[in-house]
């Protein structure tokens, strides 16, 4: 029997929700792989019963620090992957026990830099599925940081190990991996129509409702007051704690189906993540994107909303001060452009992995 080890960087969810997407379509080709994830997203984003697989929390990379969903505190990013890189060898002896442990047949990584230098020691295939790397992410700040140089030609070092890169669209520069093929949106979709959601949520059926969506980074900073003034529109969001008061509705973090919040509402207003871009496309669901800082994957993920999805923008000093009427209003009076995309990376990814175990 095969087994696959899946090592999921900690970086928000999206990584993770993907991630959880080609889990299942493997689990669903071939049933009898083990499968064994190790990352610090959380295990309830794994919580599908009737596709268990082993999930234990590991942290091989850093990815950005952030105080919450659109800031970045490049300073200790930095110190945490010196860290990091500190360790690694004593990381790397304790991973290379796991897979001999667990007789692993073949490394997934989303996208842990490492992962493929420990699959290389071993001498066994490994896979990456990403739109980006580590390494190019932290090299928009090499003039203001320094210390990310020697980080990155590590990083670089252990990408060049990988055996294949899956590479979906939009993606930031791959050159780093000598084998790549490309594959179509990694995403999930859900099975209830709108009114089905809506009642599975608690939501009224007949509102214009809007998604606050800022991942697992939360945002505290936006003032609900405003919101709430906005009697036109119902927002919803997720957060710590439960709360409905008047035109909001606070639902926990935990929404293990968050697809089908997405099928539920009429406009999301977010950052632009690989995940949350992905799902809006695969939902029509019309979108109101802000800024994320320097980060080397949002223009690319800008433009693939400009090409697949009917969005607008809005600057991170009007949403943080509540001034979104217009920007809604524009938005949801705009003409719908959605045209067909390719969204079966899932199985795509899984079909090319299955490959690899049979060599």
């Amino acid at each position: 029997m095969s087994s696959i080890l899946y090592y999921i960087t900690g970086h928000g969810y999206g990584h993770a929700v993907r991630s959880n997407q080609v889990i299942r379509a493997l689990r669903k080709t071939a049933p009898d792989v083990k499968i064994h994830v190790r990352t610090t997203a959380p295990e309830w984003l794994f919580g599908d019963s009737t596709l268990p697989v082993s999930h234990t929390s590991r942290a091989l990379d850093v990815g950005i620090v952030q105080p919450n969903s659109l800031e970045l505190d490049l300073p200790r990013t930095v110190q945490r992957c010196q860290e990091l890189h500190e360790r690694l060898p004593e990381l790397v002896e304790q991973e290379i026990a796991f897979v001999n442990i667990h007789q692993i047949d073949l490394i997934v990584g989303d996208i842990p830099p490492v992962c493929f230098e420990i699959a290389a020691r071993l001498n066994i295939p490994s896979v990456a599925i990403t739109n980006f790397t580590w390494d190019v992410i932290y090299d928009a700040y090499v003039d203001c940081h320094r210390e990310f140089l020697p980080l990155i030609d590590e990083m670089r070092a252990f990408y060049k190990k990988a055996s294949l890169a899956l590479t979906l669209p939009y993606p930031c520069d791959m050159k780093v991996f000598p084998t790549r093929q490309a594959i179509p949106w990694i995403t999930r979709v859900s099975r209830l129509t709108k009114e089905q959601a809506r009642a599975a949520f608690n939501l009224p059926p007949s509102a214009t409702i809007v998604l606050l969506s800022f991942g697992g980074l939360g945002l505290n900073a936006l003032p609900w007051d405003r919101f709430q003034a906005l009697d036109d529109y119902f927002f919803v969001a997720t957060g710590q704690a439960e709360l409905s008061h008047g035109n909001l509705r606070v639902l926990p973090d935990t929404q293990q189906r968050y697809e089908d919040l997405l099928r539920a509402v009429d406009v999301i207003v977010t950052k632009p993540g690989y995940g949350i871009v992905a799902d809006v496309i695969s939902h029509h669901v019309p979108i109101l994107y802000t800024d994320r800082g320097e980060f080397s994957e949002y223009p690319r993920l800008v433009e693939a909303l400009a090409d697949c999805a009917t969005a607008e923008y809005i600057p991170q000093s009007e949403l943080l001060a509540g001034r979104v009427a217009p920007y809604l209003d524009r938005l949801t009076s705009k003409q719908p452009t959605w045209p067909m995309v390719a969204m079966d990376g899932a199985n795509a990814a899984a079909q090319k992995i299955l490959e690899m175990l049979q060599v």
